[in-house]
């Protein structure tokens, strides 16, 4: 299947993305911020980046600027908040929006389509 970067602060909604998408067949590395997620980027190289808006540091918004802004390999993006679509901050770029609470066979059924693109 594909590797996946999720980046969430809070603490059971990753547990729970990282044990859904492992169950889906997926390799998974977590980051609890944005900051961290940029560093991951780098060394574990992910198909797909799953992120939350709201987290400490470098928040969703900010980390999909820089994936959208650096140059050569783009991967697709994600969005999993629970901020209303109609309340996003604009030129994010995201290539898919999921809200809280994530309907799990959604997202699984949205990163197959993202990767078959």
């Amino acid at each position: 299947m594909a590797r996946v970067l999720v980046a969430e602060d809070e603490a059971f909604t990753a547990l729970a993305l990282v044990d859904e998408l492992e169950r889906q067949g997926h390799q998974v590395q977590e980051a609890r911020d944005g900051e961290i997620a940029l560093v991951l980027l780098s060394t574990f190289r992910p198909d797909i980046l799953v992120t939350d808006l709201m987290m400490p540091k470098v928040d969703g918004a900010e980390l999909i600027r820089s994936v959208r802004g650096h140059p050569g390999r783009q991967i697709p993006v994600i969005l999993i908040t629970g901020v209303p679509m109609t309340k996003l901050p604009g030129g994010i770029g995201f290539d898919a929006y999921l809200g809280k609470p994530i309907d799990y066979p959604k997202l699984g059924r949205t990163i197959e389509r993202l990767l078959a693109a």
